[in-house]
């Protein structure tokens, strides 16, 4: 299926609905049961920014309806969960290159004292800037292309 409609775990919460359509048509038996296009119904299961420091951001969703002869008809998928990237390697590079920044400043200006206080201090500016700083949202743009399976046969009537 293709969204229409973007999905962020920063942005959506849990019961936001989204809307899709089919990326291929679906055949039962060689018959074409639903057209490539065809408009689906979603929701937001959960979702789950990321936080400053630790906490990955999550998304679970969950497809509801697909557009059947003008009617929406219920269906039942298996959930979809995301996981946001870690910041973790990011956070100690910032950390880590605040105090080296810090060290090398203090040391040109101070010796071996100025630049143990240089690291002490870019380190603290580095941990600053983690903190301010999330993490990386689970993010799906319009027309990603996601992938859902059945949790109960669907039933549609010609």
């Amino acid at each position: 299926m293709v969204l229409t409609d973007p999905l962020n775990s920063g942005k959506n919460k849990a019961g936001d609905e989204f809307s899709a359509s089919l990326a291929a048509p679906v055949y039962v038996n060689g018959a074409t049961i639903l057209e490539r296009g065809a408009k689906l119904q979603g929701q937001v299961v959960a979702a789950e920014g990321s936080g400053r420091v630790s906490g990955k951001a999550t998304m679970t969703i969950t497809l509801s309806g697909v557009m059947h002869n003008g009617k929406m008809v219920s269906l039942l998928t298996k959930d979809v969960f995301a996981e946001g990237e870690s910041s973790t390697k990011r956070d100690a590079g910032v950390i880590g290159g605040g105090a080296g920044v810090g060290a090398l400043i203090g040391a040109i200006a101070g010796g071996k004292k100025g630049a143990a206080v240089g690291a002490a201090v870019g380190g603290v500016g580095g941990t600053g800037a983690v903190l301010a700083t999330k993490g990386k949202e689970v993010d799906y743009p319009a027309e990603a292309k996601l992938t859902f399976v059945l949790d109960k046969d669907l039933s549609v009537l010609p």
